[in-house]
């Protein structure tokens, strides 16, 4: 009995020591201590937090192949600079060669395709009075050459015919060339231009027409090429296949 009441009082002594009680506050803060770490575990970061890394990386390639192409367009818009400065100086020399001063050139595209009128005998006159004066106002120049058909003569991938000017034996030579679209054959003998498809007359010698081409100068003649008979076109036919059942 007396020693059973002696135990009590050494184990009630033990936990109101100041050693106990200091052991059981470590103890306290380390399960506090524990618990603040397990909650820090169950906290969540934003995907968006955790994408970070890949999102700077995408950003930093993104940049870098934005400013490539920053880059390729300099180089793209340095060239089609040289190229409209290549352009103006050829235009500004065309339009000396042609004549045409800032008051008189032409303002939309209608007029720079629009040919110049002229008849055979003003054509061949200008080149007789004054040859380099020709040159300057029609050489290189979009004719329409009105005149009457001196002759004609064939060829093969090619045919001419010749404008007669009054008052000078002198012809403008205008050159064609045969393609799909002018289907005919010269009868060089007869004065004759006929149709390949069905052999109707087209033209004859002495006929007045309207040729529209490019002057090259004089020669023998003056000379025109890439011509084109006003209002003449002859298209290929093609033949129905003969069934021979």
């Amino acid at each position: 009995m007396k020693r059973s009441i002696g135990l009590i009082f050494f184990v009630t002594g033990l936990l109101a020591s100041p050693a106990f009680a200091q052991e059981e506050k470590k103890e306290e803060e380390s399960g506090s201590l524990g618990d603040l770490l397990n909650k820090v575990k169950d906290i969540k970061v934003p995907e968006s937090v955790t994408n970070l890394p890949s999102q700077l990386t995408d950003l930093k390639e993104s940049y870098l192949e934005t400013a490539k192409t920053v880059e390729e367009l300099k180089v793209e818009v340095t060239k089609l600079r040289e190229e409209v400065d290549a352009l103006k100086a050829e235009n500004k020399t065309l339009r000396e060669k042609g004549g045409v001063t800032s008051s008189s050139k032409p303002q939309n595209l209608d007029d720079l395709l629009k040919p110049i009128d002229i008849s055979t005998s003003d054509l061949v006159a200008a080149y007789a009075e004054d040859r380099g004066s020709a040159d300057k106002n029609y050489g290189d120049r979009y004719l329409r050459v009105i005149g009457p058909i001196a002759s004609m003569e064939p060829g093969v991938q090619s045919m001419h015919i010749y404008l007669r000017a009054e008052g000078s034996d002198q012809k403008v030579k205008c050159t064609l060339k045969r393609d799909a679209h002018l289907h005919v054959e010269v009868l060089a003998a007869q004065g004759r231009m006929i149709s390949r498809n069905d052999r109707r007359t087209l033209l004859t010698v002495g006929q007045p027409v309207a040729i529209l081409g490019t002057c090259k100068g004089t020669g023998l003649n003056v000379e025109m090429t890439n011509c084109k008979i006003e209002g003449l076109e002859e298209k290929r036919v093609e033949k129905p296949a003969s069934n021979k059942n």
